[in-house]
């Protein structure tokens, strides 16, 4: 049975979490999670020290689902080629169909906090890259790059290239969204080298359901 403490943090990070899908971290202001939760403003400082506290908790659930989702793609079956096909498909696509959670998990000016949180978080898409580089290299898919660096530079490019599209008022993603995805799947496919370019590729999955379809 769980726990009425527990009943109670959960509820308020579920009003957290929708507040961040709604208006990024900086929505999720702790008289308003607690209007959301439908509990006194007093009472979430039993549970958070913090909206600093807070906001960390909902980046690691939200990022860590994110970032299980690639591991898992990445651990697949299948060539090197058309896992990392996958994961920069995915990684992308949702960033693309999720966008507002994106532009927070991503791009959103944050505090030292949370910039501590999006670090690690690409640290970890850094290394689910370099682990499908190393494999490919390995086997001769692709080209003999350091896949340390080249992954580094993978996993910031992406986040980075969204910048603008992912940006709030932007409407870049509403006619251009499968555009912008291709394009850089076919970046980080360069990037190493592959054999093969995208449109040769004939099983290229469709992006999973977004967090935010999920929530």
């Amino acid at each position: 049975m769980v726990s009425r403490v527990a009943e109670n943090r959960r509820k308020i990070l579920n009003a957290a979490r929708e507040l961040v899908l709604e208006g990024g971290f900086a929505a999720a202001q702790m008289s308003a999670v607690a209007a959301r939760a439908g509990v006194a403003t007093g009472s979430l400082y039993r549970y958070f020290k913090s909206k600093d506290e807070l906001c960390r908790q909902v980046f690691r659930e939200v990022s860590s689902r994110e970032m299980n989702l690639l591991a898992n793609i990445a651990e697949k079956p299948g060539s090197a080629t058309q896992r990392l096909i996958e994961v920069a498909d995915n990684f992308a696509g949702r960033a693309v169909r999720g966008r507002r959670l994106a532009f927070a998990l991503l791009n959103e000016p944050v505090d030292v906090a949370l910039a501590e949180e999006r670090r690690r978080f690409r640290r970890t898409h850094a290394s689910i890259f370099q682990g499908l580089i190393e494999e490919g290299i390995a086997n001769g898919e692709f080209d003999n790059v350091d896949a340390e660096i080249t992954a580094a530079c993978i996993a910031g490019a992406i986040p980075t290239a969204l910048v603008g599209p992912l940006a709030p008022d932007s409407d870049v993603l509403d006619a251009r969204g499968d555009e912008v995805v291709k394009s850089l799947v076919n970046f980080v496919l360069k990037s190493v080298g592959a054999k093969h370019p995208l449109d040769q590729v004939t099983s290229q999955p469709k992006p999973q359901q977004t967090a935010t379809q999920q929530a």
